[in-house]
């Protein structure tokens, strides 16, 4: 499983990027504190935001956003730096609480300030950020291979994935995905293999965990290479009322396995109507 994940992140970020993906039909951009960040709506209800993860960008939801959209205002947001999305910043430095202030600033100028945010992996922590930073606005969150900090396997696992080791596997997979563009996709890679010597982002200790009000799921692989399982156990223990589903043999994206996806889709529903 961990040399799953780690060639499907390698597949998003070294392939040959050249250009970055079109605008889809729905697609729209919001100037942001100087940035252009790129989002796409569909659907009408309540606002569902939909953040992916690291290396993704909004492609990773299109599994889920037809149905989603018979039933909320889905917004899928490609994150500062990501897609079609301006970077946030040049440096090694990716800071998810930084980001956190960007997608804010992006609802902000939608006019949103009551909303459904699900995210995994680096979405997962922006959306605890905003849990934390804006508790009216975060109804419902959903966090997907969320972790509280860094552990030291994960900083293991980053340390492998040097972009600049002229010996990096740099594989792209079968059919090699258009993300980010060639210059953007470097940096992200960079910045990426920064994450081994970062602290203090994410960072979720118990008693800010304490402090999210909203309705929360965490969902997690048990055989999570990148986020051991712990990390939910940290969420659920701390954030009052959390539900929690460990998904069996799951890895770091389990909503993106075939075999997950009729049970996460029942899931994700059932919480967000109930």
């Amino acid at each position: 499983m961990r040399k799953i994940f780690l060639l499907l992140f390698i597949s998003l970020v070294f392939t040959n990027l050249y250009a970055q993906p079109p605008v889809a039909p729905n697609g729209k951009f919001k100037t942001i504190k100087g940035i252009r960040l790129y989002y796409e709506e569909s659907g009408q209800g309540v606002p569902l935001i939909l953040l992916h993860a690291f290396g993704g960008n909004t492609l990773m939801w299109s599994g889920y956003t037809e149905e989603l959209a018979k039933n909320y205002h889905v917004i899928a947001i490609d994150l500062p730096g990501h897609g079609r999305s301006d970077p946030m910043d040049t440096t090694l430095v990716y800071l998810h609480k930084r980001a956190a202030e960007y997608i804010l600033g992006l609802l902000d100028e939608l006019k949103i300030d009551s909303a459904y945010i699900m995210g995994a992996s680096s979405g997962g922590f922006i959306t605890m950020y905003m849990a934390t930073m804006r508790p009216a606005l975060a109804k419902k969150i959903i966090v997907i291979g969320g972790q509280v900090y860094y552990s030291a396997q994960t900083r293991r696992i980053i340390s492998r994935q040097n972009p600049d080791d002229p010996k990096a596997d740099r594989m792209p997979g079968p059919d090699p995905v258009l993300m980010h563009g060639k210059e953007k996709a470097i940096l992200l890679a960079r910045q990426f293999y920064n994450f081994r010597q970062l602290y203090g982002d994410p960072s979720f200790t118990p008693d800010v965990l304490a402090t999210i009000t909203a309705k929360t799921l965490i969902i997690h692989g048990d055989n999570d290479p990148i986020a051991p399982v712990q990390n939910a156990w940290d969420m659920f223990n701390n954030i009052r009322g959390a539900h929690l589903w460990v998904v069996p043999g799951g890895g770091h994206l389990p909503f993106l396995d075939p075999a997950n996806k009729a049970d996460f889709t029942r899931r994700v529903e059932d919480f967000l109507t109930k």
